[in-house]
């Protein structure tokens, strides 16, 4: 199965300045989920940034990188327990989730078994999750795996979403995205 742009929306998860140093490749990590912020809207899919109440704010640059994409406050590890972010997930009525940012074995692993308990077809950016240690980090890719989750990488959801290289932006947006210009 591909991601399909009229059928996905993206979240990106937790990306607060009190987590992303003692995340492993925290850094890499902050680039890698404002590249998707960026590819999200310039492919228009709805996109979703959660805050977890007890980490502090969101990074400026991710912020700027997802321009007015709302950004949903939270308490428990599975968004969907949150009401506020299961009406947003409602009302979008998308059938595809793409899912990054952290961690891989809490947050992205509980809200990715709920997004497919509701039906939905879940993929999981696995270079742009991560967690606090590697061991974590593997062994909740590994269950997203076992559970029925996608695993792609953010190139591969760059191609899955342009599909064709006749489209007229794909020279400007691989050039932007893909040949190591992408600049944040």
């Amino acid at each position: 199965m591909l991601v399909r742009a009229d059928k996905t929306a993206v979240v990106l998860f937790d990306m607060q300045l009190e987590l992303i140093p003692l995340l492993l490749e925290g850094t890499q990590l902050l680039h890698n989920t404002c590249w998707v912020a960026e590819v999200a809207r310039e492919f228009d899919l709805p996109l979703l940034l959660t805050e977890h109440k007890k980490l502090g704010g969101l990074s400026l640059s991710l912020h700027e990188a997802a321009e007015d994409a709302p950004r949903l406050p939270k308490e428990h590890f599975d968004f969907l327990r949150e009401e506020p972010i299961a009406r947003h997930v409602a009302d979008t009525g998308r059938e595809q989730y793409v899912l990054a940012g952290a961690e891989t074995h809490v947050v992205v692993l509980q809200s990715a078994l709920s997004l497919l308990e509701q039906g939905k077809t879940v993929f999981v950016l696995a270079d742009t999750v991560s967690a606090r240690n590697q061991a974590d980090h593997e062994l909740g890719l590994a269950r997203l795996r076992q559970l029925g989750v996608h695993l792609i990488t953010r190139e591969m959801f760059f191609f899955e979403l342009i599909r064709n290289s006749e489209d007229g932006r794909y020279l400007e947006l691989a050039k932007k995205y893909l040949d190591g210009r992408y600049i944040r």
